[in-house]
Protein backbone atom coordinates (compact mmCIF):
# COMPACT_ATOMS: atom_id res chain seq x y z
CA UNK A 1 0.00 0.00 0.00
CA UNK A 2 2.68 2.10 0.72
CA UNK A 3 4.36 1.74 -2.55
CA UNK A 4 1.03 2.54 -4.26
CA UNK A 5 0.61 6.32 -1.92
CA UNK A 6 3.86 6.93 -3.22
CA UNK A 7 3.42 6.54 -6.84
CA UNK A 8 -0.05 8.51 -6.78
CA UNK A 9 1.90 10.77 -5.23
CA UNK A 10 5.03 11.51 -7.27
CA UNK A 11 2.16 11.36 -10.38
CA UNK A 12 0.43 14.36 -8.74
CA UNK A 13 3.56 16.86 -8.22
CA UNK A 14 4.56 15.89 -11.58
CA UNK A 15 1.37 16.65 -12.99
CA UNK A 16 1.50 19.84 -10.87
CA UNK A 17 5.18 20.30 -12.41
CA UNK A 18 4.00 19.78 -15.58
CA UNK A 19 0.92 21.84 -15.68
CA UNK A 20 3.26 25.35 -13.79
CA UNK A 21 5.77 24.81 -16.23
CA UNK A 22 3.30 24.74 -19.51
CA UNK A 23 1.62 28.08 -17.90
CA UNK A 24 5.16 29.44 -17.65
CA UNK A 25 5.89 28.97 -21.59
CA UNK A 26 2.94 30.87 -22.52
CA UNK A 27 4.59 34.17 -24.45
CA UNK A 28 2.72 37.05 -26.37
CA UNK A 29 3.64 39.93 -27.56
CA UNK A 30 3.58 43.66 -26.80
CA UNK A 31 4.33 46.48 -29.51
CA UNK A 32 5.15 50.13 -28.03
CA UNK A 33 4.01 53.03 -29.97
CA UNK A 34 5.82 56.27 -28.82
CA UNK A 35 5.44 58.52 -32.32
CA UNK A 36 8.35 59.52 -33.79
CA UNK A 37 9.38 59.16 -29.71
CA UNK A 38 11.94 55.92 -28.76
CA UNK A 39 10.74 54.64 -25.82
CA UNK A 40 11.65 52.00 -22.84
CA UNK A 41 9.35 50.14 -20.62
CA UNK A 42 10.53 48.32 -17.74
CA UNK A 43 8.03 45.66 -16.25
CA UNK A 44 7.12 44.20 -13.16
CA UNK A 45 5.84 40.85 -13.18
CA UNK A 46 5.36 39.58 -9.46
CA UNK A 47 7.37 36.79 -8.25
CA UNK A 48 8.24 35.70 -11.99
CA UNK A 49 10.82 38.62 -12.27
CA UNK A 50 10.54 41.54 -14.91
CA UNK A 51 11.14 42.31 -18.37
CA UNK A 52 12.57 45.79 -20.17
CA UNK A 53 10.74 46.60 -23.92
CA UNK A 54 11.45 49.11 -26.50
CA UNK A 55 9.71 50.60 -29.31
CA UNK A 56 10.50 49.31 -32.28
CA UNK A 57 9.74 47.74 -35.84
CA UNK A 58 9.06 44.44 -34.08
CA UNK A 59 7.16 43.73 -31.32
CA UNK A 60 9.14 42.32 -27.77
CA UNK A 61 8.37 39.08 -26.57
CA UNK A 62 6.78 38.50 -23.12
CA UNK A 63 5.46 35.58 -21.06
CA UNK A 64 1.52 35.37 -21.11
CA UNK A 65 0.14 37.12 -17.93
CA UNK A 66 -0.31 40.10 -16.81
CA UNK A 67 2.68 42.78 -16.19
CA UNK A 68 2.74 46.39 -14.52
CA UNK A 69 5.09 49.18 -15.13
CA UNK A 70 7.95 50.50 -13.09
CA UNK A 71 9.33 52.83 -15.49
CA UNK A 72 9.03 54.53 -18.47
CA UNK A 73 11.31 56.30 -20.55
CA UNK A 74 10.92 58.21 -23.77
CA UNK A 75 13.36 60.35 -25.73
CA UNK A 76 14.19 61.75 -28.75
CA UNK A 77 16.66 63.62 -30.30
CA UNK A 78 15.99 67.09 -32.15
CA UNK A 79 19.05 69.75 -33.26
CA UNK A 80 21.75 67.51 -32.36
CA UNK A 81 20.43 66.98 -28.80
CA UNK A 82 18.57 64.15 -26.40
CA UNK A 83 15.32 65.26 -24.86
CA UNK A 84 14.00 62.74 -22.50
CA UNK A 85 11.22 62.71 -19.73
CA UNK A 86 10.40 59.89 -17.68
CA UNK A 87 7.80 57.99 -15.77
CA UNK A 88 7.20 56.22 -12.42
CA UNK A 89 3.46 56.63 -12.39
CA UNK A 90 0.37 56.59 -12.01
CA UNK A 91 -0.03 54.81 -15.11
CA UNK A 92 -3.47 55.87 -16.13
CA UNK A 93 -4.43 52.43 -18.78
CA UNK A 94 -0.99 51.05 -18.52
CA UNK A 95 -1.37 49.65 -14.75
CA UNK A 96 -2.64 46.72 -15.95
CA UNK A 97 -1.14 45.03 -19.26
CA UNK A 98 -2.57 41.62 -19.72
CA UNK A 99 -0.49 40.11 -22.06
CA UNK A 100 -2.45 37.03 -23.75
CA UNK A 101 -0.64 33.61 -25.31
CA UNK A 102 0.36 34.17 -28.96
CA UNK A 103 -1.59 37.30 -29.08
CA UNK A 104 0.03 41.12 -29.94
CA UNK A 105 -0.58 43.94 -27.26
CA UNK A 106 -0.25 47.25 -28.34
CA UNK A 107 0.25 50.29 -26.21
CA UNK A 108 0.36 53.56 -27.25
CA UNK A 109 2.40 55.75 -24.96
CA UNK A 110 3.88 59.54 -24.44
CA UNK A 111 3.76 62.18 -27.11
CA UNK A 112 0.95 64.08 -27.99
CA UNK A 113 1.65 65.16 -24.04
CA UNK A 114 -1.40 66.81 -22.12
CA UNK A 115 -0.30 69.45 -20.15
CA UNK A 116 -2.85 70.07 -17.67
CA UNK A 117 -2.21 73.42 -14.48
CA UNK A 118 -2.77 72.27 -11.14
CA UNK A 119 -3.74 75.05 -9.15
CA UNK A 120 -3.94 75.25 -5.18
CA UNK A 121 -4.89 77.88 -2.54
CA UNK A 122 -3.50 77.43 0.92
CA UNK A 123 -4.40 80.39 3.22
CA UNK A 124 -3.75 83.48 1.12
CA UNK A 125 -0.53 81.79 -1.54
CA UNK A 126 -1.99 80.36 -4.69
CA UNK A 127 0.13 77.71 -6.17
CA UNK A 128 0.22 76.61 -10.02
CA UNK A 129 1.90 73.68 -10.57
CA UNK A 130 1.31 71.61 -14.09
CA UNK A 131 0.85 67.54 -14.69
CA UNK A 132 2.30 66.21 -18.10
CA UNK A 133 0.41 63.40 -19.13
CA UNK A 134 0.90 60.62 -21.68
CA UNK A 135 -1.94 58.75 -24.30
CA UNK A 136 -2.08 56.07 -21.80
CA UNK A 137 -3.13 58.70 -19.02
CA UNK A 138 0.40 58.07 -17.57
CA UNK A 139 1.99 60.66 -15.61
CA UNK A 140 5.16 62.10 -16.23
CA UNK A 141 7.92 63.96 -13.92
CA UNK A 142 7.53 67.97 -14.42
CA UNK A 143 10.83 68.28 -16.05
CA UNK A 144 12.65 66.97 -19.02
CA UNK A 145 16.59 65.73 -19.52
CA UNK A 146 18.24 67.44 -22.28
CA UNK A 147 21.86 65.64 -23.01
CA UNK A 148 21.05 63.69 -19.75
CA UNK A 149 20.90 67.50 -17.57
CA UNK A 150 17.39 67.94 -15.80
CA UNK A 151 16.10 70.97 -17.44
CA UNK A 152 14.28 72.33 -14.72
CA UNK A 153 11.71 76.33 -14.32
CA UNK A 154 9.18 76.34 -17.32
CA UNK A 155 7.81 79.77 -17.58
CA UNK A 156 4.42 80.73 -17.15
CA UNK A 157 2.18 83.47 -18.22
CA UNK A 158 -0.90 84.62 -17.37
CA UNK A 159 -3.00 86.45 -19.90
CA UNK A 160 -6.28 88.42 -20.05
CA UNK A 161 -9.29 88.19 -22.01
CA UNK A 162 -7.22 90.47 -24.64
CA UNK A 163 -4.27 88.82 -24.57
CA UNK A 164 -2.46 91.22 -22.43
CA UNK A 165 0.46 89.76 -19.80
CA UNK A 166 -0.67 90.08 -16.70
CA UNK A 167 2.26 88.05 -14.67
CA UNK A 168 4.53 86.00 -15.84
CA UNK A 169 7.31 83.72 -13.83
CA UNK A 170 8.94 80.49 -14.16
CA UNK A 171 7.83 76.83 -12.21
CA UNK A 172 10.11 76.49 -9.34
CA UNK A 173 10.67 73.32 -7.25
CA UNK A 174 10.49 72.99 -3.49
Amino acid sequence: MKKKDILISVAIIAAAGLTLWLYLRQEGRVRIDAGDAAAELRLHSGWLGGATIASGAEPAPLSARVHRPQYLSISKGQDSHTWQIDSHGPWGNLSRIKVKNNQTTALQVGPPFSIKPRVSLNSSVLSIDYAIIGRAGELYQGFVKKDGLAMTGASINILDEAGNVLEEGKFSFG
